[in-house]
């Protein structure tokens, strides 16, 4: 982030729904140039609860065949307008951070340039000085804001700006320890003592340091299970509640969890208890596979991982998930018991999936990102009981959600936030019709229809794949050859939207992914 020179982003987005013309003078703003920016006098809270890497058939509302248990998930979902197709705008983790807080589009990610320490991939840059953050206007608003994570992107320097907007920032190291942009950690665990968690051909790769680093961290802190990184995410978010009690005016809490992202190291008794029994196959020879691939992704057969290991680490993935919707369960407890469900939206979503085998794959490859990883969760629970247990077919996306949460406390939007306004549903109005939706992944593309998928490189042509998810939900057979004006319907939705042509980026590094 670049230094800022006599305003802050706050001072900026005083304009409120003026926010673009504030903007756009930002170059000669001084402290006289302020306009006013208001909240509702009976504006609700707002509670953001965002788990990474949740893929969307492991949650029971989703899937009633789900091998995680996911009760409190569940039970919001019944509370909740539920989202049927939610896609993220952008991927994986920094994008989907970037239009979360910003409330604006990164795709095609045709700003992108190399920000290191983040990765040296298309679409991990930082939120620009230009870019507007809601939790600003919310604080210009009066609204009191908070934040708390364990998101090893958010708790770094690129994302300082961010944290100075809040009136309580609550980083948590527990996973940013090891994959904080490379820092070494002074007292990382022996090589001896990281061996057990790692297939054997992972061995002379970068996993190793993460791991030592992961491991060493948390062998400090972890006393229990209340002290694995899940647990001490929405203890913070318990405790910031408490001390939002005693403050005026409405609130604005986010609670953004970084599991059950990898590594899949769930408290035991939750291992136990997904595989029924104490676990089997590879842990017999003395391998419990908590980082089972090589960041970003790695194919089945490049790694050694049999059917026999591929369900293990499906095991050990639902625990992550089962693990983290018991500390949901508990974060939403503390909403009830202080009395605040009737006076607080609770908006919950993931940032991507992950891929567990299907296609000969197991992590995130943004060549290949099929349903398990562009389909999201997204529920909102509205105060009144509006629409609960309902689905909406609205493709709904990470840059709705700042336009959201500013219009849910009265607040005058900034105008370049493009995102939709998803609260008018529960008025049973529609937003601006949608009728495909398009994301990236680093320099690919993908748009659907609800029916039809599109993937393709940015260079189009015979790189376009094209899958008919009603007859194939698998999306395993590329069907494009028969059906050329679905591919160009798709590839102009495309076009479209990045502005008429789409970015070429050349030959980029494929390095640490979110």
């Amino acid at each position: 982030m670049l230094a800022r020179r006599g305003f802050t982003r706050r001072d900026v987005l005083k304009a409120g729904g003026a926010g673009a013309l504030a903007l756009g003078a930002a170059g000669c703003a001084s402290d006289d140039f302020e306009l006013d920016v208001r909240r509702d006098s009976d504006a609700p809270n707002v509670l953001l609860i965002v788990t990474d890497s949740t893929r969307v058939d492991y949650l029971g509302a989703y899937n009633a065949d789900s091998i995680a248990k996911t009760p409190n998930l569940d039970a919001l979902a019944g509370e909740s307008l539920k989202f049927g197709l939610a896609v993220p705008e952008s991927m994986p983790t920094g994008a989907v951070r970037r239009a979360l807080l910003s409330g604006m589009r990164g795709f095609p990610f045709r700003d992108w340039v190399e920000s290191p320490p983040l990765p040296a991939e298309p679409g991990w840059t930082p939120i620009g000085d230009h870019q507007p953050m809601f939790t600003e206007v919310l604080g210009k608003a009066g609204v009191n804001t908070a934040y708390c994570t364990d998101n090893p992107f958010i708790v770094g320097p690129r994302y300082a700006e961010f944290r100075r907007t809040l009136d309580m920032a609550r980083p948590d190291y527990s996973q940013g320890a090891y994959r904080a942009f490379n820092k070494p950690f002074t007292r990382p665990a022996a090589r001896e003592e990281i061996e057990k968690y790692l297939l054997p051909l992972l061995s002379d790769t970068v996993e190793v340091e993460r791991l030592r680093s992961h491991v060493g961290w948390n062998q400090l802190f972890r006393r229990g299970e209340r002290d694995y990184s899940a647990a001490r995410v929405m203890r913070s978010g318990m405790e910031v509640l408490d001390e939002m009690a005693g403050k005026e005016g409405p609130f604005f809490l986010g609670v953004d969890s970084f599991d059950p992202h990898e590594p899949f190291d769930a408290p035991r008794a939750y291992v136990i208890e997904q595989s029924g029994t104490e676990p089997k196959g590879i842990e017999k020879r003395g391998i419990s596979p908590i980082q089972p691939f090589d960041t970003p992704s790695n194919r089945l057969e490049t790694i050694d991982i049999d059917d026999e290991t591929l369900d293990l680490i499906r095991e050990m993935y639902a625990a992550e998930i089962t693990y983290a919707d018991k500390w949901i369960g508990r974060l939403l407890n503390k909403v009830d018991d202080m009395g605040l469900t009737d006076d607080t939206m609770v908006i919950y979503l993931s940032d991507h999936g992950i891929t567990l085998g299907e296609h000969g794959i197991i992590g995130k490859a943004a060549s290949r990102p099929h349903y398990h990883i562009y389909h999201v969760p997204f529920m909102m629970r509205d105060p009144q009981g509006r629409r609960a247990g309902e689905t909406s077919d609205f493709f709904a996306s990470t840059h709705d959600v700042a336009r959201t949460i500013l219009s849910t406390m009265g607040v005058r939007v900034p105008g370049m936030m493009d995102g939709e306004d998803l609260t008018v549903l529960f008025d049973r109005k529609d937003p601006p019709t949608r009728p495909f939706w398009t994301a990236c992944y680093a320099d690919n593309l993908i748009a659907g229809d609800g029916r039809w998928l599109l993937m393709s490189s940015s260079l189009g042509g015979k790189a376009r794949r094209l899958f008919d998810t009603q007859k194939d939900p698998g999306e395993l057979k590329d069907v494009a050859a028969e059906n050329p004006e679905m591919v160009e319907t798709l590839w102009t939705a495309l076009t479209d939207e990045a502005g008429g042509s789409l970015p070429m980026f050349g030959q980029r590094a494929g390095v640490l992914g979110g």
